[in-house]
């Protein structure tokens, strides 16, 4: 059995974090040791400790980790003044590792040059959709090279990512597809769906009314303001809306709160930021919707809406194609249609034995084709190959 190195630039958690908390502590369950190395703090360190995981911090060059996916050349020179210092440190970690693994972009560039001067293999885990959406041309440049000139192979964690990097210039036949896992015999239990649904409401100030939750962080791609749009269409209908914004999206969420209070919706849309409970959360409302207006590389929220039983109305494109089956299990719309979003969300609340089949088919897909243990076991098979 190989001996694996994670690296990743974020000890805070979000999608691509929360799968890297999942399968290194999978691996642990059957068996294997995937240490991880931070190159910032955060507290996903000390839960992966706790949990009985290898984790420790590396301290990156501070400017490469502030590089965003629209820098500039300017940026990127400006952040590789000072990088040689972490490079060498991290270089130190990679005694005795058989393979080194990047489960993020900014990672990808640090540790692919200290892999390649450690004489390691070097596996990149793609989060994102690269398109010029989403990064400048430069980063796809830079992205694309360290993929085909940098790597053993490429993870992606959807078949759409995957065909993006290969449009932009990747090699498909190093890049493969590892769909996030899910515990759902722990995190998704049976009968979890509804319990809590008159004490979560409650506590959110609203009323027994229908009710659709969107889930994740407040930023304008992720299109909170759709469902906004949607609700003024619906008058039967009340939302909760879980996550916080970033700073550079505080200015998107404050528009959010003001078209709230101008449309005279307070009474039925309710902000509750950031939560750790969001399995409670999401079991008790009727409706899961999905709301982004760009396409969504994988999207954890659409599967853990379904794992817990609830139907979801998702926006197409991106990997979502791969998770939803429009009428078959889960609903889909096109992106940043409100209208539409309004109709799915009508015929849901119209329509029980809709949303029920709906539910209890998307609950049987996800628990058959997205489990942890088939990631870790895809995963595996990725380095052991090397």
């Amino acid at each position: 059995m190989k001996k694996i190195l994670f690296v990743t630039h974020a000890a805070h958690y979000g999608g691509a974090e929360l799968f890297l908390r999942d399968i290194v502590l999978q691996a642990r369950q059957s068996g294997r040791l995937w240490p991880v190395v931070f190159l910032d703090d955060g507290p996903l360190i000390k839960d992966l400790v706790d949990a009985g995981a290898s984790a420790k911090t590396v301290k990156a060059a501070a400017r490469i980790l502030k590089l965003k996916r629209g820098s500039s050349i300017r940026d990127v020179s400006s952040a590789l003044t000072g990088i040689f210092a972490a490079v060498r440190a991290l270089i130190r970690e990679f005694r005795g590792v058989d393979v080194v693994c990047a489960n993020s972009q900014k990672s990808l560039f640090l540790a692919g040059l200290a892999a390649r001067l450690a004489r390691r293999p070097f596996v990149w885990i793609l989060h994102d959709l690269v398109t010029d959406r989403s990064f400048s041309p430069l980063m796809r440049r830079a992205l694309v090279f360290f993929a085909n000139h940098m790597t053993a192979h490429v993870v992606t964690n959807s078949q759409a990512a995957r065909e993006a990097l290969i449009e932009c210039g990747g090699e498909g036949d190093k890049i493969s597809v590892v769909y996030n896992g899910f515990d759902f015999a722990a995190d998704f239990p049976p009968g979890a769906s509804g319990a809590d649904r008159g004490p979560v409401l409650r506590e959110a100030g609203l009323s027994d009314l229908p009710t659709v939750g969107v889930f994740g962080r407040i930023a304008e791609w992720k299109g909170q303001h759709v469902l906004i749009e949607a609700l003024d269409r619906i008058p039967g209908l009340q939302a909760i809306i879980v996550g916080d914004a970033t700073y550079q999206d505080s200015a998107y969420f404050d528009r959010l709160r003001a078209r709230v209070d101008q449309r005279s919706l307070s009474d039925r849309v309710k902000f509750l930021g950031f939560r750790k409970d969001v399995p409670r959360l999401m079991a008790a409302v009727d409706i899961v919707a999905h709301t982004s207006i760009d396409p969504e590389p994988f999207g954890r929220v659409i599967v853990e809406g379904l794992a817990l039983g609830r139907p979801v109305v998702a926006t197409r494109g991106g990997g979502v194609g791969e998770i939803i089956d429009h009428g078959t299990n889960g609903l889909l719309y096109p992106p940043g249609d409100s209208a539409a979003l309004a109709e799915a969300l009508r015929s849901l609340m119209s329509d029980h034995t809709l949303a029920s089949r709906l539910a209890a088919e998307g609950r049987s897909t996800v628990i058959a084709r997205f489990s942890i243990q088939r990631s870790v076991q895809d995963l595996d098979r990725v380095f052991e190959d090397l």
